[in-house]
């Protein structure tokens, strides 16, 4: 198992990235959210993110745990 596993947040490491030509379109912008891959990435270091912009296989070398959300879920009316 790797660094990150199914449904934590991710943010991209401006540090380690590798920018391509998919960043143009939505990749690595924002909070990403790590999904299951449709085949097994693990040995290959990488995982299967589902960034805003869309849904892309990244190594997890390039990427950072994303904070806590502050959101509890409530409006706080009541």
């Amino acid at each position: 198992m790797g660094r990150f596993k199914v449904g934590d947040r991710v943010l991209k490491n401006p540090a380690t990235w590798v920018a391509n030509t998919f960043d143009e379109v939505g990749r690595g912008i924002g909070v990403g959210e790590v999904v299951a891959p449709p085949f097994a990435v693990d040995d290959l270091g990488m995982v299967d993110v589902r960034w805003p912009g869309g849904r892309y296989f990244e190594y997890e070398a390039q990427l950072l745990p994303a904070p806590p959300t502050t959101d509890t879920g409530s409006s706080g009316c009541s």
